[in-house]
C-alpha cells in the first residue's frame, strides 16, 4: 500500500501552514466583509454562521477523527483491505446525515431566527444551508487521508474553500451593499459565500483521482462492524463537540433576549452590541484555530501508538501536542491582551466606527483570558477521543457549558456588564472544560505530563510578550 506517511510533527506542520494561509484568506474576507454589513449586518451573519455551525458539528464533528482513527489503526495491523471499506460505509452513512441536516436548516430557517431574537437572519440561514451537505463529504475525505498521516489533502481543501468563501461571498454582500439592500440581504449574500466554498471543497475530493485504491483482499471487518465502530467513535465526539455550538446558539439567544430586556438597551443596541462582540470573537479565534490542526494531527499518531502498546512514541506524542499548544495560545493571549483595542483598530478601523472599535477592543481583552484554556480543550479532546474515551470530553463539555449558560443569566442581565457578561462567560467556560480534561489525563497513570515543558516555560514566554507588546505600545503610540 503505497500511501504518503508523515511524521506527527510533519503532519502538524503542514495543517500548520495551511491553517494560517486560510486564517489569512479569512481575514481578507471578514475585515471588508465587517466594514460593509456594519454591527447590525453583522449580527444577522453571526446568527446565520452560529445556526449552521450546530448542524455542521451534528453531520460531521465525529466524522474525520472517527475516519481517521479507524484507518490508522486498520494500517497499524496490516489491515490493508479494511481501510477501503471503512471509507465507503463512512461515505454512505454521513453524507446521509449532511443531507438531514441541510433539510432541516433550510426549511426550519424562519421559526429558528426568530427564536434567536433575529428572525430577519432567515434568509442568511437559507443560503448557508447547502454546505452542511458539502462539508459532509469533505469530512469523510479530510479523515480518511489524515487516518493515513497525509495531510496534503486536508490543507489543500482547506485553502480551496477558503477561496471559495472570500471570493463568493466578498462580491455578492458588496454588490448588495451597492445596490442599496437592507442589512440582512446583505448579509445572506455574504454568506452564500460559505455554502459555494464548502462546494469547491467537496469537489476537490471529488475530482482527487485514485483517492481510494481496491487493496488486496485480507482480514476486514464486516460493513455492520465498521458501522456499528464508526457510530461508538463519531456519537460521543459529535455530543461533546454539539454541546460547544449548542451553547454558542442558546448563548446567542439569550444574550440578545437579555440584552433587549435590559433598560436602556433596546433592540437596535442590542444588536449593535452583539455585532460588536462577533468583531472581537474573530479574533479571539485565531489562535485555537491553529491548534486545532495539532488536535487533527496528533489523533492519528496516539491511536497508532495506543493500538500497538507503544508507551514510548504515545506519551511523548501527547507531551510534545501540549506544549506546542501552549507554546501558541501563550503567547498570542497576552500578545492580544496587551493589544486589543490596536488591534482591532488596525484590523477593522474607521470601516465600523470609532465606538464599535472601542468597545470590540474591550471586549476582547474580557475575553482574551479564554484563549490559552480554550487551546488545551482543542488538544486535550483530540488526545481522550485518540485513546477510545471520547467521553470524558462529553462531560467536560456539559459541565464548562453550565457554567457558560448560569454565568450568562447572572451578568448579562446586569445593565452594566451587558455584553461583557458573555465575554466573562467564556473565560469560565473554557477554564472549566480544560481543568476537567487534564485532571482526567492524569488518571491514565501511563502518561506523565512534564509540568515545565507543557505549562512553565509557554507561561514565561507569554509573560515576556506581554511585556515587549506593552513597551512596544508605549514607546510607538
Amino acid at each position: 500500500m503505497k500511501e504518503r506517511k508523515q511524521s506527527f510533527i510533519h503532519g502538524a506542520a503542514v495543517l500548520a501552514v495551511s491553517g494560517v494561509a486560510v486564517k489569512l484568506i479569512g481575514a481578507l474576507f471578514k475585515i471588508p466583509l465587517g466594514t460593509i454589513l456594519g454591527p447590525v449586518g453583522m449580527a444577522s451573519f453571526s446568527v446565520a454562521y452560529n445556526i449552521y455551525a450546530l448542524l455542521f458539528v451534528v453531520s460531521t464533528a465525529g466524522v474525520p477523527i472517527a475516519v481517521s482513527k479507524l484507518v490508522s489503526e486498520s494500517v497499524a495491523r496490516s489491515r490493508y483491505h479494511e481501510v477501503g471499506k471503512i471509507y465507503r460505509v463512512s461515505r454512505l452513512v454521513f453524507v446521509l446525515f449532511g443531507l438531514l441536516g441541510f433539510a432541516m436548516l433550510y426549511f426550519f430557517a424562519y421559526p429558528v431566527s426568530k427564536i434567536m431574537g433575529n428572525p430577519e437572519a432567515h434568509l442568511a440561514v437559507k443560503a448557508i444551508s447547502p454546505a452542511v451537505l458539502f462539508v459532509s463529504f469533505s469530512a469523510i475525505n479530510r479523515g480518511y487521508f489524515q487516518g493515513l498521516s497525509d495531510m496534503y489533502p486536508t490543507a489543500i481543501s482547506e485553502i480551496v474553500e477558503a477561496f471559495g468563501k472570500l471570493i463568493f461571498g466578498l462580491v455578492p454582500a458588496l454588490y448588495l451593499r451597492r445596490r442599496g439592500c437592507l442589512d440582512f440581504v446583505v448579509a445572506a449574500g455574504a454568506v452564500l459565500g460559505v455554502s459555494l466554498g464548502a462546494f469547491l471543497s467537496a469537489l476537490f475530493f471529488a475530482l482527487k483521482k485514485g483517492k481510494i485504491k481496491k487493496l488486496s483482499r485480507g482480514e476486514s471487518k464486516t460493513a455492520k462492524q465498521i458501522l456499528l465502530s464508526l457510530l461508538h467513535l463519531s456519537v460521543p465526539i459529535t455530543l461533546g463537540a454539539s454541546v460547544i455550538s449548542l451553547t454558542n446558539v442558546i448563548d446567542s439567544a439569550l444574550v440578545m433576549n437579555l440584552m433587549q430586556k435590559a433598560p436602556m438597551i433596546g433592540d437596535e443596541r442590542a444588536k449593535w452590541l452583539f455585532g460588536a462582540y462577533n468583531f472581537s470573537s474573530t479574533v479571539f479565534n485565531l489562535p485555537s484555530a491553529l491548534v486545532m490542526t495539532l488536535a487533527v494531527s496528533i489523533v492519528p499518531t496516539v491511536s497508532a501508538a495506543f493500538a500497538k502498546k507503544d508507551m514510548k512514541v504515545l506519551p511523548r506524542t501527547v507531551n510534545s501536542g501540549m506544549k506546542f499548544a501552549m507554546v501558541l495560545s501563550m503567547a498570542s493571549m497576552c500578545g492580544i491582551l496587551a493589544l486589543s483595542r490596536g488591534i482591532i483598530d488596525l484590523i477593522y478601523g474607521n470601516g465600523i466606527g470609532s465606538e464599535c472599535v472601542s468597545v470590540s477592543g474591550s471586549i476582547l481583552a474580557t475575553m482574551s483570558p479564554a484563549i490559552a484554556p480554550l487551546s488545551l480543550v482543542s488538544i486535550t479532546n483530540a488526545i481522550h477521543q485518540a485513546l477510545g474515551r471520547a467521553d470524558i470530553p462529553v462531560k467536560s463539555c456539559v459541565a464548562g457549558c453550565a457554567v457558560k449558560i448560569v454565568s450568562n443569566l447572572i451578568l448579562v442581565a446586569i445593565p452594566e456588564v451587558n455584553i461583557y457578561g458573555a465575554a466573562i462567560s467564556t473565560v469560565l467556560c473554557y477554564m472549566t472544560i480544560a481543568t476537567l480534561n487534564l485532571c482526567a489525563i492524569l488518571k491514565y497513570g501511563f502518561i506523565r505530563i512534564k509540568i515545565s515543558e507543557v505549562f512553565l516555560k509557554p507561561v514565561l514566554l507569554g509573560i515576556v510578550t506581554y511585556s515587549a507588546a506593552i513597551l512596544a505600545k508605549n514607546i510607538l503610540c
